[in-house]
């Protein structure tokens, strides 16, 4: 069974799924996520931007789902059978 669900979210402006989660580090809390669509060639574009993308979506902290509106670095971009799917984490705290 997953631990979180994907929801309806935007990675500048561009409509898919996905969810951002909190991780313990070394250094602190880390927030990291995921970004699924269908026809991602303008994920392509967002990894090879040197400015930051915006995260508009579900954030998993802890127990709690909560809906937020942040800036991220998208890292990679992977082609999947059910389309793109982009990591990204996090450039400001939530």
């Amino acid at each position: 069974m997953s631990l979180y669900d994907l929801h309806e979210a935007k990675l500048n402006d561009i409509e898919g799924q996905g969810f951002a989660y909190s991780e313990k580090t070394v250094y602190g809390k880390a927030y990291k996520g995921v970004f699924f669509v269908e026809n991602g060639d303008d994920l392509d574009a967002l990894e090879d931007q040197e400015a930051d993308a915006t995260f508009e979506g579900i954030l998993y902290d802890r127990s709690r789902e909560r809906e937020k509106k942040f800036s991220v670095n998208v890292s990679n971009v992977i082609s999947t059978p059910s389309g793109d799917r982009a990591d990204f984490e996090a450039t400001e705290k939530p």
